[in-house]
């Protein structure tokens, strides 16, 4: 809960903010780190023991928050270098400690996986097994969850659920198939706020066999709080921000700021991908400044026929992905922009160089050529335009669900926020995790989940683990395009999403809000198979927290 620090040390807050949620801050930050009670005994597939600990784990919710490192302008000893790509199967990744230069001179203490933030890009063919060891260099437990891939419940990287946090000093092996092809990442799950928020995340990537696109660049955007930077700024755009609860002041691309972030560089006559992730908490809107460009893909699904789509806006919150592609036509500047007033939004811009084809220029010579187009990519046009609606886009074709199918388990998730014993919590159906009734199922299950979020003003974008769901109506209205298949779907204030899915692979799978202080104050809920019996029995001694 550390990043909730500098709301208690700063005395200028977001205006946006209602005096319900300020309030609450207040309340937070008073709490007592007294454990909420457990839950009822759970079912026959899970065991006492397995399920105290897992209760036991959230006992943190709540607690007092304390201040984040700041960061220095004298140069450490050891700094992040850039993310490495690994085309591989065989993965080696070291948790341990670093410094990124975040802005020029800047430089954050981070956790970072082999030494970069974001950590090594990682790269396998749809059908590959992969495996990652994975060694903890850090002084606290740690795990590793690979969000969006459906994995075998016992990698899935839960503490306290499907294996006990590793161990300063010790290591843990995940295996699994990528059957999927997509754009995915991957991320502590301990202690995930945290953690996360220090850096110990990176994209994985599930390659097509057979891929047209001849330019593939990824891009993993982030907001951090340094209390050494200008305190955050109102922002009066509310498509780009709707809360700030981190009181975030640095925004980045793939750990890097303002004239620090790379450009991508491609060539006349190339396709170009560019795949985006959100490893932050708060929901962005990005511009796109492209003439032709289409959303092929969602959280590693594509999108039956997508439209071309000219300068527009894209929602992206936190756990979501998108992947954009276009052709370069055109030599130039394009670019992608996040929104809103403040300097620390205007510090994404994100520039697309298309050079000529053959063209050998230096970086130098290209970043000259950045230099005069910046002044063009300050301003994003203000004519209202609306972010693209994934319910209306694409075209139709057949799916696995619709409204009128029959669903063999059926539930209905309020989401909101309230007092559950004595403390400010986040809430599904007006109750806190552990307190949250479990979602029941049986293997083959088709099941219909109805969201709504009662919040006046905050996202609640919503991950499941080990599976994927279809959308199958927004706000009582069925998609009127492309199917749509995601794993973390964002609903906000006053939404209300239908989603389905199939029961087809058997364990104990987290539901919880990716905007991380929402789930750790209490956002989330189990998917429970009741036909499956767990072979893992807690460590209580182990300081799992698996949220």
């Amino acid at each position: 809960m550390n990043r909730l620090w500098l709301y208690l040390s700063s005395t200028t807050t977001k205006t946006s903010l209602s005096l319900t949620y300020l309030l609450m801050i207040l309340l937070i930050a008073g709490c007592s780190s007294t454990a909420q009670p457990t839950t009822t005994p759970p079912n026959s597939s899970t065991s006492n023991a397995q399920h105290e600990e897992h209760s036991m784990s959230m006992d943190h919710i709540g607690t007092t928050a304390s201040a984040p490192e700041g960061s220095t302008t004298e140069r450490p000893a050891k700094i992040t270098t850039l993310p490495s790509i690994i085309q591989n199967n065989q993965i080696n990744l070291v948790a341990q400690t670093s410094y990124l230069e975040i802005e020029k001179g800047k430089y954050l203490p981070v956790w970072t996986f082999n030494n970069s933030v974001p950590g090594p890009q990682l790269e396998v063919t749809e059908g590959d097994t992969v495996t990652i060891h994975l060694k903890n260099q850090l002084k606290v437990p740690i795990a590793l969850h690979v969000h969006g891939v459906v994995l075998p419940n016992e990698m899935d990287g839960v503490p306290g659920m499907t294996q006990d946090a590793i161990q300063p000093g010790a290591s843990f092996t995940y295996t699994f198939k990528a059957n999927q092809a997509g754009t995915y990442w991957y991320h502590s799950h301990q202690d995930s706020l945290n953690q996360i928020g220090k850096g110990l995340y990176g994209s994985f990537i599930v390659k097509k066999k057979q891929d047209t696109v001849s330019s593939d660049h990824t891009l993993v955007i982030d907001e951090w709080s340094d209390p050494h930077t200008t305190v955050p700024e109102s922002e009066s755009n509310t498509l780009a921000i709707n809360s700030n609860m981190g009181a975030y002041n640095l925004y980045t691309v793939n750990g890097r700021s303002g004239d620090l972030i790379e450009p991508i560089v491609v060539h006349q006559g190339d396709r170009v991908r560019l795949r985006l992730v959100h490893a932050g908490n708060m929901t962005q809107t990005l511009y796109i400044h492209s003439d032709a460009y289409r959303v092929t893909a969602t959280d590693g699904h594509d999108i039956n026929r997508p439209q071309t789509l000219s300068n527009g806006l894209l929602v992206i919150a936190p756990g979501e992905r998108y992947d954009i592609e276009f052709t370069a036509d055109t030599t130039g500047i394009q670019w992608i922009g996040m929104v809103g007033d403040s300097s620390f939004a205007q510090s994404v811009r994100i520039p697309i160089v298309i050079e000529p084809k053959g063209s050998k220029r230096t970086l130098t010579e290209i970043t000259k050529k950045i230099t005069s187009y910046q002044a063009q990519m300050t301003s994003i046009p203000s004519d209202h335009q609306q972010p693209l609606d994934l319910t209306t886009y694409g075209q139709p074709t057949t799916s696995e669900f619709g409204l009128k199918s029959v669903f063999d388990r059926e539930y209905t998730l309020d989401l909101d926020m309230g007092v559950i014993d004595g403390k400010m919590s986040y809430t599904i159906n007006q109750e806190a995790y552990p307190q949250v009734s479990q979602l029941k199922v049986q293997t083959g299950d088709a099941v219909k989940i109805t969201l709504i979020n009662e919040s006046k003003n905050e996202d609640h974008p919503m991950h499941l683990h080990g599976h994927s769901f279809e959308v199958l109506s927004k706000n009582g209205q069925a998609l009127s395009g492309s199917p749509i298949w995601k794993d973390t779907i964002n609903v906000r204030p006053g939404d209300t999403y239908v989603i389905a899915f199939r029961a087809d692979n058997p364990g104990m799978w987290m539901v919880h809000c990716h905007e991380l202080h929402h789930a750790s104050m209490g956002m989330m809920t189990d998917v429970i198979y009741e036909d499956y019996q767990t072979k893992y029995h807690p460590d209580p001694e182990a300081g799992n927290i698996s949220e």
